[in-house]
């Protein structure tokens, strides 16, 4: 027989595996904050001069994914790197923010009629991919598939410029406070992608508790 291994284990060791996963996608990625750079086509061989690299770590791709990627030379390896560590951190930000919020409040009304299913009645965190019927599941897919279709990055603009400004405010390429508030979205969007990792596996040491960790606060 097999010995037996508990389910938490095996749960701990997948998410140890996308944690470790996801460091070594974004660490390829980092590359300073805006007192030196250029413009989003001079990226090739200078990847040190971007936005992202910030102390005490500066540059740092230990793995040399910027060199050696599989999506063609340092440019376009950086720059694929670069798109998937935006994309990452802005899903995550909004992931930790959705945590927070549904610790505290939710949507009035029926998440699904026909199962008699409210929102009230989904739990927060990891337990909601339990709680959610299937055919939810398939539309947040088919929702996510229409995005990755229809909005796409624009030709030669900074990883990560769909058209659509921050927040609807459209910046100028190149000037001061466009480069600041893309290093801070950097920066936020790596803290987040920690966080949300962070919260996922406390809820599993836990025993299933979301956000054991704020009853030190009362």
């Amino acid at each position: 027989d097999k010995p037996y291994v508990p389910e938490q284990s095996i749960t701990m060791a997948r998410l140890s595996a996308a944690v470790a996963f996801c460091l070594a996608a974004s660490a390829a990625g980092f590359a300073p904050s805006g007192r030196a750079v250029t413009s989003p086509t001079a990226l090739a061989l200078s990847p040190e001069t971007e936005i992202g690299v910030q102390a005490p770590v500066g540059f740092f791709d230990p793995l040399g994914f910027i060199k050696n990627g599989p999506y063609g030379g340092p440019e376009e390896n950086f720059r694929h790197y670069r798109s998937v560590e935006v994309k990452h951190g802005r899903i995550a930000m909004a992931a930790t923010l959705g945590m927070l919020t549904q610790q505290t409040s939710r949507f009035d009304g029926f998440i699904s009629p026909s199962h008699n299913l409210k929102f009230d009645d989904i739990p927060n965190g990891l337990g909601a991919l339990k709680a959610v019927p299937l055919e939810g599941w398939v539309q947040i897919a088919v929702l996510i598939g229409l995005h990755e279709v229809i909005i796409k990055q624009r030709p030669g603009k900074a990883p990560g410029d769909f058209g659509t400004g921050y927040f609807g405010v459209a910046m100028d390429d190149q000037s001061a406070k466009q480069l600041s508030s893309l290093s801070a979205e950097v920066a936020n969007g790596r803290l987040a992608m920690l966080g949300i990792l962070g919260m996922f596996a406390s809820e599993i040491v836990h025993n299933g508790e979301v956000l054991a960790e704020t009853k030190i606060f009362g």
